[in-house]
């Protein structure tokens, strides 16, 4: 394309998944600029601009000023989910920081359920569907399986900023609090005959940020900086369930099979749901049962989930290049007619019309276990079965009528039989009256009806 090249707005663009997981195959050379100013002036060269930062208003401003000059392509990456605490109870973000509007030509969301709520913020045409290139990386068909036997390992996890001021931050360590205290009185998962699993004792692993670690008298603080812990990634790939706050770290979870659940005592709106959701302590003995032993229909609930929050079907890289390639030839011939930057509402193509897919292996039977219909397999013999039920469902009309007419001649018997009775009744109480005989007293409990 060129000698154009894409500069990157991000000082720590060399280090970060967002952007090292697709510069290496960009279709444009990439300059990361370290620091760029309200003043900051595009170079010559440049094809487009990229950048996740849209909080500051050093960003903003530059940002603005460049869309609206309109001549050179801005994309906007979604580095995670949206989480409602971040984008409206945030003490140090400006309101509307969050996309409200975007101050770019295209977004690039993570998933369709992103793509939906940014677009109700006024931004209708401007997302579109990429996925998150670095989890292009996991790979289904290698993630160990889940272990339903021997120690159940648990993963407990809070975000890289699980609050935002003192109250919040007061309701995750409650919220951890009780978790801790739930593991501390539970020492195994009690054997479950219904269920067909065995008692198992319980590991945790704790992976905790902002000092909670320490506050919560789990350990020292982790200095981020040396931090030689193992990558979250493969502490998940070790471990049979995970509960993580509000999180990108679900959707990582979920994305390689691990029943996980989000703890939120907080109770806002959820722009993410789950499965399972913690939202007091009452839950929590049922949520760590499920999680040992998840139920299909759930499961299955958080993989729609996960299609919907993220766009992992294939891998989202080609699709990122595929988007700037396509921002980069608009910008060319917009200033090679000097007429502003015109881009169709959907630039990528969605293969699936945005259908929600089937998993593979679906199954009806699975989300039923306990319902002997659902579990029979032998097509033939059904079809005789239903046949012969269509059959007898085709007689019951004229049973029914016939069993109608039955229950009309009983009543009719029994309105003859109440009139006997009364007319019999009326008989003995004009005789009593005739040779003027009193009714008798019913007896008295241990009394005879002559004492007096």
């Amino acid at each position: 394309m060129s000698d154009l090249r894409a500069y990157i707005l991000c000082r720590f663009a060399d280090s970060s998944g967002v952007y090292t997981s697709w510069m290496d195959e960009s279709p444009l050379p990439c300059t990361v600029v370290d620091e760029f100013l309200p003043d900051w002036d595009v170079p010559d060269d440049a094809g487009i601009l990229i950048t996740h930062m849209h909080y500051r208003w050093e960003e903003l401003h530059t940002l603005r000023k460049i869309h609206e000059q309109n001549q050179i392509p801005i994309l906007i990456l979604s580095d995670g989910i949206l989480e409602y605490r971040n984008t409206w109870e945030h003490p140090e973000l400006v309101d509307g920081s969050i996309f409200q509007p975007l101050f770019g030509h295209k977004l690039a969301c993570i998933g369709r359920a992103q793509a939906r709520v940014v677009e109700s913020w006024g931004n209708a045409g401007r997302c579109e569907v990429v996925g998150l290139p670095r989890l292009d990386v996991i790979n289904a068909n290698h993630i160990r399986p889940v272990n339903d036997s021997g120690p159940f390992r648990i993963l407990v996890a809070t975000a890289n900023t699980p609050a935002f001021d003192d109250h919040q931050r007061e309701t995750v360590v409650r919220s951890l609090g009780e978790l801790k205290r739930w593991f501390e009185e539970n020492a195994e998962l009690a054997a479950d005959a219904a269920m067909g699993r065995s008692a198992r004792p319980i590991e945790i692993i704790w992976r905790l940020s902002d000092g909670l670690d320490a506050e919560l008298e789990l350990g020292e603080p982790v200095d981020l900086e040396n931090d030689d812990r193992p990558p979250i990634g493969e502490v998940i790939e070790k471990v049979d369930a995970v509960i993580t706050t509000q999180s990108t770290m679900y959707l990582e979870s979920v994305l390689r099979g691990r029943p996980t659940a989000i703890l939120d005592f907080h109770n806002s709106p959820a722009y993410l749901t789950a499965a399972w959701t913690i939202n007091s302590a009452e839950p929590l003995s049922r949520v760590i049962s499920e999680l040992a032993c998840p139920p299909v229909h759930k499961m299955q609930f958080q993989q729609f989930v996960l299609q919907d929050q993220l766009e992992c079907q294939t891998a989202a890289k080609p699709r990122l290049l595929d988007l700037i390639s396509s921002m980069v030839e608009a910008g060319k011939l917009a200033r090679a007619k000097r007429e502003p930057i015109e881009l169709a509402a959907r630039i990528l193509i969605d293969s699936k019309y945005g259908l929600t897919a089937i998993p593979d292996g679906f199954a009806l039977e699975s989300l039923y276990p306990n319902d002997k219909a659902m579990q029979f397999q032998d097509v033939d013999r059904l079809k005789i079965e239903l046949a012969a039920a269509i059959k007898r469902l085709e007689q019951m009309p004229c049973e029914l009528a016939e069993k109608n007419r039955y229950i009309a001649q009983l009543n009719r018997m029994l309105d003859r039989s109440r009139d006997r009775v009364e007319e019999m009744h009326n008989r003995v109480v004009a005789i009593r009256e005739r040779f003027g005989v009193e009714p008798a007293k019913p007896q008295v409990e241990g009394r005879d009806i002559g004492d007096q």
